[in-house]
């Protein structure tokens, strides 16, 4: 990269861009480029060698009628560790493509592909560092309107309900051990988004033409960076990370972009607390899970945020509220919440690999605010709660990777959500 080019370079490019690369060194684990043969000495005390590497490959096929059917890959590499920790460091990589024909036309509405590095093991132990790279493009982006009473029509029109999104993104995010379960978290994220809109679709109408306060909340830009720093405490005290049995995991954080400029237009923060519990009901065989989120957005938020949380849908898609569609409600505040009973079935052994097999059946729940204050106009009167809920599989290998596929019914749903996505849903 030349002189000229990097200066210009928007400076919270060049800051963030600086900040991954000086992680990067410091994440990468040595043992992973050639971890030494294990010896009698080398063992935990649980008997395991110490520098045992566990590598999970599992093709993926899955898709519905808004992105077609696909396939790809859900790889990961761990180092083990005993006890909660799970693991020393973890490399893990996803690709997903669907294809899907259009008019007589083949397209490919969805494409997916990440990597992320995960390293517990610095400064003795007391950090943990998560580095990750993705690229997703969307074309298939839903907007039927503001706030919790919006409606969907009944036939969904692409030119009209649609927008395609590509926003390839970078985070890096460092948790600190002050203390037992006590942590501190920081970050630091930079996403480009790409906008493609057309001229008839309800978005573009409802950015342009809208009420004042619908206007108002839907900052439009096809083309512009997204950079924003986190601060948070974190209260971790699970005895697995990947499948706890009991325990808390709870996160009070805020987020800020306090940029204004050409290529990164908007300023504005947001606050957000998480409540998470596990509690054996049979031993550890039959686990009730419980997540409370709320998270509250402020200032001149991206419109495409608002239907957002934790960089995904937040009421709708895979991680918060299944059978509702992916970025179905938007608002500027939300809550949201799961109840889970994860049951563990069946242990076998697949070449010297442990696996097991469990089942969830889940309850998931939400609602959105369209504005800090009141809007009834947007959001309707009364509870408003939206729902989804149904069951799945659980496929566990080892200690650090698990495979979950769902099926949810929602009201909203067309008819069902399905899912088929690594890890738990939290």
């Amino acid at each position: 990269m030349t002189s000229s080019f990097r200066n210009r370079l928007p400076p919270a490019v060049r800051l963030t861009a600086g900040v991954l690369a000086a992680l990067c060194l410091t994440a990468w684990p040595a043992s992973a480029m050639s971890d030494p043969t294990p010896t009698a000495t080398d063992a935990t005390a649980s008997g395991a060698p110490k520098d045992r590497i566990e590598v999970a490959v599992v093709p993926i096929v899955g898709g519905d009628t808004d992105v077609g059917i696909g396939g790809g890959v859900i790889s990961s590499i761990a180092r083990p560790a005993p006890g909660a920790q799970i693991f020393r460091w973890k490399l893990e990589g996803v690709a997903f493509v669907t294809g899907k024909s259009v008019d007589d036309q083949f397209r490919s509405p969805y494409q997916d592909f990440y990597l992320m590095l995960t390293n517990k093991n610095l400064l003795a132990g007391r950090m943990r560092l998560e580095l990750r790279a993705a690229y997703t493009r969307e074309a298939n982006q839903r907007y039927f309107g503001l706030g919790n009473a919006s409606t969907a029509p009944v036939d969904e029109v692409p030119s009209r309900d649609h927008f395609t999104r590509t926003h390839p993104t970078a985070r890096a995010r460092a948790r600190f051990r002050v203390a037992g379960p006590l942590h501190v978290q920081v970050g630091a994220m930079y996403m480009y988004n790409a906008i493609d809109i057309e001229p008839d679709s309800t978005l573009l109408r409802d950015a342009t033409s809208g009420s004042d306060r619908v206007r108002r909340l839907l900052p439009l830009n096809t083309s512009q960076g997204v950079q924003y720093f986190e601060a948070g405490l974190v209260y971790d005290s699970r005895d697995d990370e990947i499948s706890p049995a009991r325990g808390q995991h709870h996160r009070l954080e805020m987020r800020a972009s306090p940029w204004e400029t050409r290529h990164l237009p908007n300023r504005y923060m947001g606050v957000s607390a998480s409540f998470t519990g596990f509690v054996p009901i049979v031993s550890d065989r039959a686990v009730l899970a419980g997540r409370v989120v709320g998270d509250v957005q402020m200032g001149n938020v991206p419109a495409f945020e608002l239907s957002r949380f934790d960089e995904s849908s937040a009421l709708g898609g895979p991680r918060y509220v299944r059978g509702v569609p992916a970025n179905r409600y938007w608002g500027k505040r939300k809550f949201l919440s799961n109840l889970e009973l994860r049951v563990r079935l069946w242990r076998f052994h697949v070449r010297k690999s442990d696996y097991e097999l469990g089942t969830t059946a889940f309850f998931d729940s939400g609602r959105v605010w369209a504005d800090l204050t009141r809007a009834e106009e947007l959001d309707g009167r009364g509870l408003g709660l939206k729902f989804g809920t149904g069951g799945g599989l659980r496929l566990q290998k080892g200690k650090t990777f698990v495979l979950r596929a769902d099926v949810a019914w929602s009201p909203d749903a067309r008819p069902i959500g399905g899912y088929f996505l690594a890890e738990h849903i939290f």
